[in-house]
């Protein structure tokens, strides 16, 4: 079985180029928080100006940043150490925060900010709106990456990083964006580093794909909404998938010798770019379980009918 692989929108390759003021406008509609959005080359360069942010502010005693055990993005372990934060791990439930015990876990810990992904590897939504009263309550700046999640209820972080790159959600096949909310600006301002942060941000030089940027950001709602209506179906049909009933763009299924079941999978089910359908597990940037993540997000949903995804679950019950 041959899956088309996600592409970048027709229009918008046509229209590759366009205006930024009318891209920041649709990235805007679809964040819970309007925000003041800077263009980037990757959503890894917004998780290094995230991080360079966060240390722009004055001196805080706590220099403790709190990321969750699994279900993150590398990153988050990678880029605050660059600035000389502490990452400390926040134990989850399958990647899942649990909001009744994250104000005691702040407290405790002396936390500066917490990183987190929208969807706790790209499988489960995050209780953002609980996430994010709690870190309010305990001023902690939360920084949210919402690549797996735009299109849903997502944008609720004071910042906001999010790739365009391939194959997300807004599936550029390159770029990001950053956005930080009015508290974050008027820290970087009450500390005079608001002209420094517009200087480092010439330095992540851009193309202008605005055009396409743009088209991939109108279409986010539709993508996700497919994405997660198909992950669903997967979810109810395979045994041992994970997290039934809850929004996901991708599918975790346990068990117990993934890289056989691996092989087997990418002997009958292939993207016609060549690349895998599916992620190995044990993984951080997925769930820390024995098993295999079906990649939806990898496939063209748009060209994917009920019936293929059916197909897809006939294979899939004959290796499982």
């Amino acid at each position: 079985m041959i899956l088309p692989h996600r592409k970048p929108s027709l229009r918008g390759l046509f229209e590759s180029k366009g205006n930024l003021k009318e891209l920041i406008t649709v990235i805007n509609d679809f964040l819970k928080y309007e925000m003041d959005i800077s263009i980037l080359p990757s959503g890894n360069a917004g998780l290094y100006m995230a991080s360079y942010i966060l240390k722009s502010f004055e001196k805080k005693k706590c220099e403790n940043i709190l990321v969750p055990d699994m279900g993150g993005w590398r990153g988050f372990l990678e880029y605050p150490k660059m600035f000389k934060f502490n990452v400390v791990k926040l134990k989850t439930n399958l990647g899942v925060v649990d909001p009744s015990t994250l104000e005691d876990v702040l407290r405790k810990n002396d936390i500066y900010a917490l990183f987190l992904t929208t969807l706790g590897g790209y499988l489960v939504r995050q209780p953002m709106e609980e996430i994010k009263k709690v870190c309010e309550d305990m001023d902690v700046i939360l920084v949210e990456d919402a690549s797996g999640g735009v299109g849903g209820a997502c944008g609720y972080g004071d910042i906001v990083v999010c790739s365009t790159g391939s194959p997300k959600i807004i599936n550029c096949e390159y770029g990001g964006f950053i956005g930080i909310n009015k508290k974050i600006g008027d820290l970087l301002r009450d500390n005079g580093k608001i002209d420094e942060l517009k200087s480092l941000l010439k330095a992540f030089k851009v193309m202008n794909i605005y055009g396409l940027m743009k088209e991939e950001a109108l279409n986010a709602r539709k993508t996700y909404r497919r994405l997660v209506e198909y992950c669903n179906i997967l979810k109810e049909e395979l045994e041992g998938a994970y997290f039934r009933g809850k929004e996901g763009v991708c599918v975790f299924v346990e068990h117990e010798d993934p890289r056989e079941v691996s092989k087997r999978v990418n002997e009958v089910i292939k993207l016609d770019n060549g690349k895998s359908f599916i992620t190995k597990c044990p993984i951080y940037e997925r769930i820390l379980k024995k098993g295999i993540v079906l990649e939806m997000k990898k496939v063209d949903i748009h060209s994917l009918s009920t019936e293929d995804v059916y197909d897809i679950i006939d294979t899939l019950k004959k290796i499982l």
